[in-house]
């Protein structure tokens, strides 16, 4: 068996339409389909049907889910619950995944276009220090208006491995 990458990442949201919204006026995403749209309440997915799966909470229910294409990584699945949740400022020191990171070639013009449409950049961008540092090499962080931390990094010198790598970090 191969693992061959990351297909999707999962990500919830108070608000479907809004963050779908965000993802394709800010990151140039694509609607794929919605299986479970939010203004069809019909199509609403119970959590005693789905917690045998993954574990959902008996108690709440799926009222929106959407698939999305973006760029040339993980495919992005949105989520809306009811009961809602409440947006988080996810920050690094929280368990589990924290953020993701988006290769750019323009730092500083995605930051603005992502600010443009909500997100809160912070200090940034920053020049990548180790075994990323290079001229040009760059991070910026931000947060979505629904809460979740975005990385983007451009690096377009050389990255540095630790002797012994047997694989280079790949990169769209």
């Amino acid at each position: 068996m191969k693992f061959k990458g990351i297909e999707h990442i999962g990500i919830t949201v108070t608000d479907l339409k809004a963050a779908e919204t965000f993802f394709v006026n800010a990151l140039g995403a694509s609607v794929l389909y919605r299986i479970v749209p939010p203004d069809e309440p019909a199509k609403a997915v119970d959590g005693q049907s789905m917690h045998p799966l993954n574990g959902f909470p008996v108690d709440m229910r799926v009222v929106g889910l959407a698939m999305l294409r973006l760029g040339n990584g993980a495919n992005v699945e949105l989520f809306q619950l009811d009961p809602g949740v409440n947006n988080q400022q996810t920050n690094i020191c929280q368990p589990g995944i924290n953020h993701f990171s988006l290769y750019v070639d323009d730092i500083k013009e995605a930051g603005e276009t992502l600010r443009a449409h909500g997100a809160e950049m912070l200090e940034g961008p920053s020049d990548c220090f180790a075994q990323e540092e290079g001229a040009g090499n760059q991070t910026w962080f931000c947060r979505t208006p629904f809460g979740v931390l975005i990385e983007l990094i451009t690096l377009p010198s050389p990255l540095h491995y630790d002797e012994g790598a047997t694989a280079e970090r790949w990169l769209p």
